[in-house]
């Protein structure tokens, strides 16, 4: 019985002895982040802007497929479309040089199931913070040339396509003063990012 509990105990210690597998903290550099969002133009079709500036950051623990501590910035003065008279519209709508940032937070872990999660938070822009919820696909993990450098050598990398929408009026933005009703209420973000681990 002695021996039977000695092996007991020093089958427990090996345990306690290997190492806990943590989540890890991984960033998105501008260079790896498109922000994009589409939103109806007087009904007829979406008319799309593409922000040239977004960074971000998350927890991943690749063994579990979590998420967690997403923080996203994105830079509304950094908007460009394919037209100068759409982005000048489109620069007043977000209010860009009043509120140059729109922000994304979610704290909470949120668990990929065959690829996919909910990733619930704050989303705030043009000063008012609301809840949001971004549908995130889990496209791929693996060592990624971006990482570590950038293209000089190789590191884990993460890459996430996350799909979102809101209201214009839940957050307070006007409209096209020139043509009211110009644009249609929802506006959908589109984000697409390559996170390296630090």
């Amino acid at each position: 019985m002695l021996k039977r509990w000695l092996f007991l105990i020093l089958i427990l210690a090996g345990l306690a002895a290997q190492p806990v597998l943590a989540a890890d903290k991984y960033y998105v550099p501008p260079t790896q982040f498109n922000a994009a969002f589409q939103v109806m133009d007087l009904g007829f079709a979406n008319i799309f802007g593409l922000f040239q500036n977004a960074t971000g950051g998350f927890t991943f623990d690749d063994a579990n497929k979590t998420i967690s501590a997403v923080k996203i910035g994105i830079d509304t003065n950094s908007l460009m479309t394919a037209n100068n008279e759409n982005k000048r519209d489109l620069s007043l709508l977000f209010g860009a040089q009043q509120f140059p940032e729109v922000a994304f937070a979610a704290l909470a872990e949120a668990k990929f199931k065959d690829g996919k999660a909910e990733i619930k938070g704050t989303l705030t822009l043009h000063g008012i913070s609301k809840p949001a919820t971004f549908e995130a696909t889990l496209n791929h993990t693996g060592a990624s040339p971006r990482g570590a450098g950038m293209w000089r050598s190789e590191a884990q990398a993460v890459g996430l396509s996350l799909r979102g929408s809101f209201k214009r009026a839940d957050f307070g933005m006007g409209d096209e003063p020139e043509v009211p009703g110009r644009f249609g209420d929802t506006v959908t973000l589109m984000l697409e990012m390559q996170g390296i681990r630090q």
